[in-house]
């Protein structure tokens, strides 16, 4: 029961993240680099003649900590043929996701643990991190390539960047993540208690 309820906060909180970062590309009109694709501010999307007839030859990592385990996370070394995917479509960039957080006193911060990572092919990919929470504070961090197998990091883009709420969904957003932060952390204690106990 608490492992499908730490499921669920953590795909709450990934829901959540798409959202902000779906509002952020409507209002500033941003589209990502070599996608072949621009968002004007009315949210149009116009397409190139070359990107319409450009043919994907791009393979990426994919693959998931939650599902795949410690096979997700030091890919290169392990190079795992099941864990190679032809991308599709207009799928042009591999994406490294990942989840972690500190957890701070007055005198003291805890050095950043892994919480989740998430490799997979995009058609749009926004790099960078953005930090949520004061005490306890969460980092999602994304970073972007555009050559087969690239994807081969932890997420550890080049760059932070924070973001002013702007709309009702990032709004929404910010005052949702701390709940979702606490809670999950509080079913994955509970979670690695169960564990601990049933190995003993």
């Amino acid at each position: 029961m608490c492992r499908v309820l730490l499921t669920l906060a953590y795909f709450l909180l990934t829901i959540s993240s798409i959202v902000f970062t779906a509002c952020v590309n409507n209002v500033t009109g941003t589209s990502s680099p070599g996608s072949g694709t621009s968002t004007s501010l009315t949210g149009h999307i116009h397409r190139t003649a070359a990107a319409i007839e450009r043919v994907n030859k791009l393979w990426c990592y994919a693959c998931h900590t939650m599902d795949d385990g410690e096979s997700c996370v030091d890919v290169a070394v392990r190079n795992d043929s099941s864990l190679f995917k032809k991308c599709q479509g207009e799928e042009f960039i591999c994406m490294v996701k990942r989840f972690s957080y500190t957890t701070s006193t007055e005198n003291s911060t805890s050095s950043p643990k892994m919480w989740s990572l998430d490799r997979r092919c995009v058609a749009n990919c926004e790099p960078g991190c953005i930090i949520i929470g004061e005490r306890t504070k969460l980092y999602a961090c994304t970073s972007c390539c555009e050559e087969s197998f690239c994807n081969t990091g932890r997420g550890a883009a080049s760059g932070i960047f924070h973001r002013e709420a702007t709309g009702i969904g990032t709004r929404m957003f910010w005052l949702a993540a701390p709940f979702l932060i606490n809670i999950s952390l509080v079913l994955y204690k509970r979670h690695s208690g169960h564990v601990l106990i049933k190995q003993h």
